[in-house]
């Protein structure tokens, strides 16, 4: 991983992508996103944040460069590899400007005209026809450079990156290639294409254009403000030639010629006049009325449909993509309206024309910069001759006339000239707006909507229920062009920003003030003044201010409600519902639930709707991200997610919310969008529109405060208006045009000329597109027009997964075929012939159509085979191709997929569905049905019905030479499962499933819907339909991402619910005790209300902590919570009326807040309720000085050192300085604990005086690189100033890094205490050998300060637990959820309990010392000075020591009693009277308690007593047994029987461990132990061997526990050893490890020790039978008891044999000794694990050859020496006589060959289990099959491979599968559940399996269907679940967590108690020769069926059969 970026400038490319990639690895890695340590030289990854306050610390303070393992980030610090010093390929932004991106002079030329007839043109035509080199024959040099380009633009190619291509493909071209050698060639060569553009330069002050006569042309500076044309360098010294603004024009002129040079261009631009469906329906702007007025007022524009209708956009945006830049630049756009509409917005035909560099934008001077633009419009409007169209092979004369201008509101008002703001706000009613100002909300409401509806409507007469006015007055007229000319004609406007001496007055007041600020450019056009409509309102805008309106007051969003105690003055004010008035009685303002405030349920509803809710890949974005149910709200709406919200899915989220007439108004005011947006429209219903829509407006006014209504819910009454004139809606909004400036951004390369880059990129690809036409294929896709958008494209179907293969028999392929029979146009004919026929056949049943149908449905497709097959026998057939494989039916092997794209829809099946976060199963249908009215209904009519569906399985049926998509579908019953409600919604219940019979449907005849859970019923869910992707004549989407609704959509019209006809007051108050409680002030405000609740809990608890600053918290805390009152800055939550308290949990809800989204006010308000307000303003100043003296900070000098460096200097970047402590005095000054930045607040509390400790001095340190060096004493203590720091050091990742909800220190992962270690290294020298001490100090830290957060956080609150929601401010590391878990743990009882048990444990402590966090160490350190030289320092005085206080007191009577006690005996030692040695010294003596194992009182923690008293290591007997021995209190009897009783404990775990422990460490990987604790061995149950006679219905007995001779035997040799150490009384117990070592990690021990001893391990060779027959090697493996009670893998190891690992065979073949059945035969398979071998068969290698030396012997000569499983003795002589004859013969071959150990053994196919698999079959197992006894494991599984085998020539291998049962036979219940789950992993998607398990000593069958989660239990003594088959039911449950049911029904019960076996086989016959595989079906209605003989007769038979095959072998 490239780590070089860490030393390079912050301000740097190279840094900037090389955080890019750190921030991607560590959120991948993250375990909270909101907690990622944070790299930067201040934090030095203690404190974690989000990853944007990450960025800024990084970009602010620069990054940790010592920091190269990225430990705390998810790197593994034992990765030290290399790192890759290769440096990644960026871009200068300093440099000076080049060629490409950032060349600003190229273009700057003269507008020349480019004809066919030019030279450059000719040389453009013969370059174009010169081969790439010579002899190339299939590319020229133009088409390279036109697909290279186009490469490039659509990929965001660097020009640097081109140039490297360029050189690239060059040199492996031949030699004299004609490919470019830079990107400046190559641009230089399309340039002549005349694709260029003018640099005009500017006022800066945007008064004039230096253009037009010769004096501007020439002048210096601007003859209206005097300011210098040229920019000013450093010294204000204008620079000569470099202009200080400029406008970048792109002529449309010679950009119009080349459109009509390129054919199919030329083409498209009559697809008006051709191409366009003519009725009453609205599609294009052609349908407008604008265009037709036009068209006949100038007839010379209409006569000719090659002139060109154009629209203008412009609006500003931050090229440098940066949130907090105020660079602005402004592009203006051109879209030609004659193109279809599929085309006429596409980035292709989008013409860039101005481009208005920043970085201030334009404003109302606008005008200035669009004088060129103007021009060129007048030229275009006369018309331009000598035209050349391409398409007709002509010239003519070309017009072009623009329609509008599409901007958003603000804009509209710079390109209009109107007033956007203030009385005359609106651009359509001018002065006839009338606005109302609100006095306590200050602010201007719309609320004349009345005046629109007609004259006697009952809303103008209910004056209460508005605004307490009666209506009188009409709408407003708007005016026409010629009106607005006159009023504006007179307007005299000087352009420019000019400083002014004295400050604008805004009279807001004013009404009549005028509507106009100047007289718009756009009047220079001759035509404007006859347009209705010239400037647009933008759909987009305003759609989504209303959708984050209606929002942000329903759900009382803070900052985007429009309620408030205002809003509320403000009606009392107006005289209208007084009702809802503010209740200002008492300490809180309440505020009543008005009509239009959701109540808390309500918001969870309409939240938990929107959570819910999963819409279709494309449709819009997450909408689960956009909700937070913590808040209750919905942030982060883009535009399109509020296009989304606004017209689908907020109508379906409100439907079972608020009162029923405001919710009906809300919904009509969502659909009317849904209704405008549409792409049909239909001209006829467009006034109904606008008379509802002018309802829905009044009656919001009726339910909504006035303070809701703004100017953007006013302009929806315009909008209709503007459809009406104009036409659609897409083609007038800024979406395209919104997203062509994202790709602007994209463009820009240099910052320094953000412009430049935009316009050397759009020239190259406006030149490479208009070549593409002409040299690139027709399906050849570019930048402009990308490949998604071609009909071919977006025709094709393809699979969006891999295939799996499934094999399809009976009825549903049938069902399959005939769907695809009967929805194809050539088999038509052949359905009505055999319709005649069937009538013929049939003629009582000739006018049953009903009856016809069914019977054509079941035999058409066999008479269509034998139609077709007759007929191609003929000549002269017609049969199609497609016939022709249709009718010979379709392959039987489907290939199913999870996904499918078919016309660019991708859908997905329920399953896939489920597993991700979007809808694409969803499908709906239109289809010709037969309908009937019951079963004897002959006379059925036929009608087009819609049927919705969910997909559950996609086919692709195989007809050999074409195949054909296939949904199958789970289909909602039309009759009860679907329903349409009063507003149009359709319903369905997804729960009643119909049509089951014809569940098919062809891919491409379904439409893609949606559903969502209706909220007023679970049970239903709403259907959202999507509109098609195409437009009507051609296939694909003019607007990508944004779904509009094909056809016309009409507002529903439903009941109003109120009194239209009185003027009485209605009742506006919702029902309930519900309030809204207030908090004026800042965001923050509901934080200062909780430090109100906070104070009054945390003062007497802060005194009993001896704070003094207590007065001074409150006093901050109280002026946070009184903030200034301001009418702006209101938040409201919701409480119960009923509380009296400070707000609660219940009252106040307390966001989480996010450090980026929190604007700098919030954060100061916050800082204020923390820290106080001293503080507060301190952090502003700080951060004010951190932003002025960002710009010029570097990465190595971001940081301030201290006065006076270190002596040793700076260090380079990447290397340690170690630094001795005591020469560095200035790393200790006085540094206090950290204050903790408030950039991560979490909410909790806060009760410390300072900040969480963050030891910023060594973080200091690490950013010089310097490590400090760390002393130790005598004892190995780290002692000194740097050892005091490391302690608190190490504390501050104890707290940071380790989780608190963690039970135990132990269970902390090992890659966590490492990372603490490694960090501990970075900054300290400290040997390796520290590293254990290290993690205790850690734990002892952790375990502390989790005691302080119970002492501290939440023991004084218990009381009060919505304290506990968050964590504590005070220690923002910890994470919400492990807080949590912790606080939950610590109130439980079982804690509290526990913690009074540690607090009188702790009251025991009579001798506390007063050390506080000082260590023994430290003052060992400090009173070895004091010691006279030649003394030892004794812990006496270390321990008198440490009980003093500072005036060397003893406060505790006690404590002074001891101290005289220990000076006594001191005295007597130097006397000579008394003698002390050992731990019985003076302080133990005085004490009177001896010594704990793990410390030394009066030494410290980290000093053993082992190592302090110097005693031996290994002893059993503790120094407290000890002493009690030597002092006679005990004797050693006692003590022995006490310490008996802890081995009896362990007995059971030892045993466990050696056997665990010999699994792992032989390469064993199936756990044979169930419970260590426990130690009982589970006996091998794959072997199979056994009998059901010992079984009865209530099940078997357990297994008896193995192994306690031995532990007897062991523990027997420990008391010997016990009694001579206490007879020798030198013995003591060594301390307890810390952590036992795990099972694997004594493996790894024991290997470590086996490769460090490997010459000494002795080798032997493993025989059977003689020693001449060695077939293996291998070692001994002794564990240290007696081998006889040992078992390997459940086997016994008896006397005779010894437990060895085989390390190497020598005979494949060769089989065990002593074999583990069904799991190991073969000494093959042996290698790497432990197996019984006899022992006289095992000899030392030294041994073999050498005749004296007599084979090694272990333990007596036995008898037998070895254990013989397959005895000679089974008779295969005496044969039953009914033997099938199979068998028979079996059994005679057995009977001769199958001796001496023979085997009949064979390799299984790997296609079997997943896994090859060895079975060897012994003489007995053969005996036993002959004779029907009991059946071994291999037995069943070779019947399985035989089942296999009729399964493949079934085709039925992908139906069913097998699990091996010696896999399930070994290990806990875990282990097998493992394998067992690995096994049906193996499978394949609707494959079920066949389990045989045997429960110890009876076989079942279990027969488990993943994809289905069911599991059948068959067993053949017909058993409920018992004891005998509850184990394997957990095995199976931990797999398949339900659906577990036991199948009895129609299973033949076993006879005799031997045949388990026998039937579970035939079951599994049963199942596998079902093909249907309806077995289920047949068995549960089939009764009691029983087996005979015969029965079982045929599977020995067929066994048989199969086993002969392998008898050769």
């Amino acid at each position: 991983m490239d780590k070089s970026w860490m030393h390079a400038d912050r301000r740097s490319k190279e840094f900037e992508l090389g955080f890019e990639e750190f921030l991607k690895f560590a959120e991948s890695n993250a375990v909270n996103i909101d907690k990622i340590s944070c790299p930067c030289k201040k934090c030095c990854n203690v404190d974690g944040f989000s990853v944007e306050v990450v960025r800024d610390h990084v970009f602010y303070y620069g990054i940790l460069e010592s920091y190269k393992v990225w430990r705390w980030h998810g790197e593994s610090m034992y990765d030290n590899g290399v790192e890759s010093e290769s440096e990644s390929e960026s871009e200068s932004v300093n440099g000076d400007p080049g060629m490409g991106e950032n060349d600003v002079e190229v273009g700057e030329s003269e507008d020349e005209e480019m004809s066919e007839d030019s030279n450059e043109f000719l040389k453009f035509v013969e370059d174009g026809d010169q081969p790439l080199y010579n002899g190339c024959d299939h590319t020229t040099k133009m088409n390279f450079l036109v697909e290279s380009f186009s490469w490039k633009a659509k990929h965001v190619v660097t020009d640097s990156c081109f140039g490297d291509f360029l050189e690239l493909v060059k040199g492996l071209l031949p030699a004299e290639n004609l490919v470019p050698l830079t990107t400046n060639d190559a641009k230089k060569t399309l340039s002549v294409l005349g694709m260029d553009y003018e640099k005009i330069h500017a006022c800066p002050n945007d008064c004039i254009l230096y253009r037009g006569d010769a004096v501007l042309v020439d002048a210096e500076e601007c003859p209206s403000c005097g300011v210098s044309r040229w920019k000013l360098g450093r010294d204000n010294i204008p620079t000569k030639n470099v202009p200080a603004k400029v406008l970048w024009y792109f002529p449309p002129i010679p950009r119009f010629k080349r459109f009509y040079q390129s054919p199919k261009t030329a083409k498209n631009l009559t697809w008006h006049d051709w191409g366009r469906k003519k009725d009453k329906m609205m599609r294009h702007p052609a349908d407008s009325p604008t265009w037709k007025l036009l068209d006949s007022k100038y007839p010379e524009l209409g006569n000719d449909h090659r002139n060109l209708r154009l629209a203008l956009s412009s609006d500003g945006f931050n090229p440098h993509s940066m949130q907090n830049s105020l660079y602005s630049c402004w592009p203006v756009i051109l879209v030609t309206y004659n193109l279809p509409p599929w085309l006429c917005m596409k980035r292709k035909f989008m013409m860039l024309t101005l481009l208005i560099s920043g970085p201030k934008q334009p404003g109302n001077d606008i005008d200035v910069y669009l004088q060129p633009l103007i021009d060129d419009l007048k030229l275009l409007w006369n018309g331009v001759e000598e035209v050349y169209d391409a398409f007709r092979g002509e010239y003519f004369k070309l017009k072009a006339v623009l329609f509008w201008t599409i901007n958003d509101f603000p804009a509209y008002g710079n390109l209009s000239g109107s007033v956007v703001r203030g009385y005359h706000g609106c651009p359509i009613c001018v002065d006839q707006t009338r606005p109302r100002r609100l006095k306590k909300g200050n602010k201007l409401v719309f609320m004349r909507h009345r005046r629109g509806l007609p004259r006697h409507h009952p809303y103008r007469r209910q004056a209460a229920a508005f605004d307490n006015t009666i209506e009188e007055d009409l709408a407003p007229v708007p005016l026409t062009g010629e009106e607005v000319l006159a009023r504006v004609e007179g307007l005299n406007c000087e352009f420019g920003k000019r400083e002014e001496s004295t400050p604008r007055v805004r009279i807001v007041d004013d009404q009549d003030r005028p509507c106009w600020k100047k007289k718009s450019v756009f009047f220079q056009l001759e035509y404007w003044k006859d347009i209705p409509v010239r400037h647009n309102l933008d759909v987009m805008h305003i759609e989504k201010n209303c959708c984050d309106s209606l929002i942000g007051t329903l759900l009382n969003i803070p900052g985007k409600t429009k309620d408030g105690v205002a809003a509320r003055l403000d009606m009392v004010a107006m005289g209208i519902r007084t009702e809802l008035k503010p209740d200002v009685s008492g300490k809180r303002t309440k505020l009543p639930l008005a009509s239009w405030n959701c109540k808390l349920d309500e918001k969870k509803i309409v939240c938990g709707s929107f959570f819910g809710m999963k819409v279709p890949t494309g449709f819009s974005s997450n909408i689960r991200n956009l909700v937070s149910m913590e808040d209750l709200k919905l942030s982060k709406l883009k535009s399109h997610d509020c296009h989304v919200v606004m017209q689908v899915l907020l109508p379906v989220a409100l439907r079972s919310v608020l009162e029923k007439p405001v919710r009906y108004a809300i919904i009509r005011f969502c659909l009317f969008f849904k209704a405008i947006c549409a792409k049909e429209i239909d001209v006829s219903k467009l006034e109904q529109m606008q008379a509802d829509l002018v309802v829905t407006v009044c009656q919001l006014e009726k339910y909504f405060p006035p303070s809701f209504f703004d100017v953007m819910i006013h302009l929806t009454v315009h909008l209709v208006r503007e459809v009406t004139l104009c036409g659609p809606v897409f083609f007038r909004w800024m979406y395209p045009f919104e997203r062509y400036m994202k790709v602007f951004k994209g463009w820009v390369r240099s910052r320094r000329h953000p412009e430049g880059c935009i316009a050397e990129s759009y020239v190259v690809e406006e030149a490479v597109e208009f070549c593409a036409e002409g040299l690139l294929n027709d399906d050849a896709s570019t930048a402009g027009m990308p490949e998604n958008s071609k009909p071919e494209v977006f025709h094709a179907s393809n699979p969006l997964s891999a295939p799996t293969m499934i094999s399809v028999y009976g009825k549903e392929m049938e069902q399959a075929h005939l769907c695809i029979l009967q929805n194809t146009e050539d088999a038509k004919n052949y359905f009505s012939e055999h319709m005649e026929l069937l009538k013929l056949l049939h003629p009582r049943f000739a006018k049953d159509e009903k009856w016809l149908k069914d019977k054509q449905n079941q035999t058409f497709s066999a008479w269509l085979k034998e139609r077709v097959s007759n007929e191609l026998q003929n000549s002269g057939n017609t049969v199609s191709e497609t016939i022709r494989w249709m009718a010979a039916g379709p392959n039987n092997v489907v290939a199913t997929f999870s996904g499918y794209k078919v016309n660019g829809v991708e859908f997905y099946t329920k399953q896939r569905d489920d597993m991700r976060t979007v809808q694409n199963s969803g499908v709906s249908l239109v289809a010709d049905v037969m309908l009937v009215s019951s079963a004897k209904d002959k006379n059925p009519r036929h009608d087009d019905m819609d049927f919705y569906g969910v997909i559950q399985h996609i086919w692709e049926v195989d007809y050999y030479k074409f195949r054909v998509p296939l949904f199958k579908c789970d289909w909602v019953e039309n009759v009860r499962g679907i329903k349409v409600d009063e507003l149009g919604f359709m319903l369905v219940n997804l729960n009643r499933k119909g049509h089951l019979n014809d569940p098919f449907v062809l891919a491409s005849h379904v439409k893609q819907i949606f559903y969502i859970e209706d909220p007023l019923d679970p049970q239903w869910s709403v259907v959202v339909r999507l509109p098609d992707r195409d437009y009507k004549g051609f296939d694909s989407d003019e607007e990508e991402g944004v779904h509009i609704e094909e056809q016309a959509f009409d507002l529903p019209f439903v009941e109003t619910y109120d009194d239209i006809e009185g003027d009485q007051d209605s009742n506006y108050m919702r029902p309930g005790d519900e309030k809204i409680y207030v908090m004026a002030g800042s965001s923050t405000s509901s934080l200062n209300a909780r430090a109100l609740a906070l104070r009054t809990k945390t003062k007497e608890f802060l005194r009993k902590r001896g704070r003094s600053e207590v007065a001074n918290e409150e006093a901050s805390v109280g002026k946070a919570a009184t903030p200034r009152r301001s009418p702006r800055s209101t938040k409201v939550v919701v409480v119960d009326q009923t509380s009296k308290d400070a707000p609660t949990k219940a009252d106040v809800v307390l966001p989480r807040r996010s450090p980026r989204s929190t604007a700098r006010t919030s954060k100061d308000a916050l800082n204020n309720a923390r820290v106080g307000p001293a503080k507060a303003t301190q952090s502003k100043k700080s951060v004010a000085s951190k932003k002025l003296s960002f710009g010029s900070m570097s990465n190595s000098g971001s940081g301030k050192r201290k006065a006076g460096k270190s002596k040793a200097g700076k260090s380079k970047a990447g290397t340690m300085e170690v630094v001795e402590s005591d020469d560095e005095d200035e790393e200790f000054e006085a540094d206090e604990d950290e204050e903790e930045s408030n950039e991560n607040v979490t909410g909790g509390m806060r009760l410390l005086r300072r900040g969480m400790v963050t030891m910023s001095r060594v973080n200091r340190r690490l950013v010089r690189g310097r490590k400090l060096k760390v002393k130790y004493n005598d004892d190995g203590e780290p002692v000194g100033r740097a050892a005091k720091e490391m302690q608190s050091y190490i504390g501050v990742f104890a707290r940071t890094k380790v989780p608190i909800n963690v039970k135990d220190w132990r269970l902390v992962p090992l890659s966590v205490k490492d990372n603490i270690w490694g960090s501990i290294e970075e900054a300290y020298v400290v040997p390796k050998q520290w590293k254990k001490m290290v993690f205790a100090s850690a734990g002892q830290k952790w375990r502390d300060f989790k005691s302080k957060l119970t002492t501290w956080y939440i023991i004084p609150f218990m009381d009060s637990p919505e304290l506990f929601e968050f964590p504590p401010d005070d220690y923002r590391s910890i994470h919400a959820d492990q807080w949590q878990e912790f606080v939950k743990d610590r109130i439980s009882p079982q804690f509290q309990e526990f913690r009074q048990k540690q607090m009188a444990r702790r009251k025991e402590n009579k001798y506390p010392h007063r050390l506080g966090r000082k260590p023994y160490a430290q003052l060992q350190e400090e009173l070895a000075a004091t010691v006279p030289a030649g003394r030892k320092l004794v812990r006496t005085t270390m321990w008198k020591a440490a009980r003093q206080d500072k005036d060397g007191n003893y406060l505790a009577p006690q404590v002074q009693e001891k101290v005289d006690e220990i000076d006594k005996l001191e005295k007597e030692e130097q006397e000579g009277k008394r003698k002390f040695e050992g731990p019985v010294d003076v302080l133990t003596t005085a004490l009177g308690t001896p010594e704990y194992s793990g410390r030394v009182r009066g030494v410290g923690g980290f000093v053993k007593p082992e190592a302090y008293f110097h005693l031996p290591k290994r002893a059993r007997l503790n120094l407290d047994a000890r002493q009690r021995i030597k002092n006679g209190e005990e004797d050693s009897s006692s003590v022995l029987a006490a310490e008996r009783a802890q081995w009896k404990e362990e007995k059971a775990e030892l045993v466990g461990r050696l056997v665990r422990l010999e699994s792992l460490l032989m390469g064993k990987d199936k756990q044979i132990v169930e419970s260590p604790k426990s130690a009982t061995l589970i006996n091998d149950l794959g072997s199979g061997q056994g009998s059901c006679s010992r079984l009865d219905k209530a099940g078997v007995g357990g297994n008896e526990v193995e192994g306690v001779k031995a532990i007897k035997k062991k523990l027997d040799l420990e008391e010997g050893k016990l009694k001579t150490q206490v007879e020798a009384d030198e013995v003591t117990k060594e301390q307890a490890p810390e952590k036992p070592l795990t099972v694997e990690e004594e493996a790894h021990v024991m290997e470590m020790a086996q490769v460090q001893s490997s010459p000494t391990v002795q080798r032997h060779h493993l025989v059977i039978d003689s020693l001449d027959n060695i077939v293996a090697e291998g070692t001994i493996v002794e564990v240290g008891v007696d081998s006889s009670s040992q078992t390997v893998h459940g086997v016994p190891l008896a006397a005779e044999n010894i437990r060895v690992s085989v390390s190497k065979c020598l005979v494949e073949n060769a089989l065990l000794p002593v074999p583990i059945r069904d799991e190991i035969v073969f000494v093959s398979d042996a290698i790497g694990t432990c197996v019984a071998w006899p022992k006289d068969w095992v000899i030392p290698a030294t041994a073999v050859g050498n005749a004296k030396q007599a084979p090694r012997k272990y333990g007596r000569k036995k008898t037998k020496q070895w254990v013989d499983t397959d005895k000679d003795d089974d008779d295969l002589e005496h044969l039953p006589a009914d033997l099938p004859p199979a068998l028979l013969s079996l059994s005679k071959w057995g009977n001769e060959f199958l001796k001496d150990r023979a085997t009949i053994h064979t390799k299984l196919s790997k296609d079997l289990f997943g896994t090859e698999r060895k079975i060897a079959l012994f003489r007995s197992d053969l005996f036993a099959f002959t004779n029907v006894q009991e059946v071994a494991g291999d037995t069943i599984v070779m019947y399985m491979s035989f089942l296999r085998e009729k399964l493949k020539e079934s085709n039925m291998l992908n139906m069913i599968g097998f699990v091996d049962p010696s896999s399930l036979g070994v290990g806990n219940s875990t282990d097998r559940s493992r394998s067992f789950s690995a096994a049906l992993k193996r499978g394949k998607p609707g494959q079920f399996f066949l389990v045989p398990y045997n429960t110890g000593k009876h076989w079942i069958l279990s027969v488990v269907s993943p994809s289905e989660e069911l599991v059948y239990f068959m067993d053949p003594m017909k058993r409920r679940m018992d004891v005998t088959t509850d184990e394997w039911r957990t095995i199976v449950n931990q797999f398949i967590k339900q659906n577990l049911m036991l199948f009895d029904s129609g299973i033949p019960e076993q006879i005799g108690d031997k045949s388990c076996g026998y039937f579970i086989m035939l079951y599994m016959r049963e199942i596998v020769q079902d093909k249907e595989q309806n077995w289920t079906k047949k068995w549960l209605t089939r009764g009691d069926e029983k087996y005979t003989m015969q029965d079982v007769d045929v599977v020995r038979q067929e066994w048989a059969e199969y086993v002969l095959k392998f008898t050769s072998n």
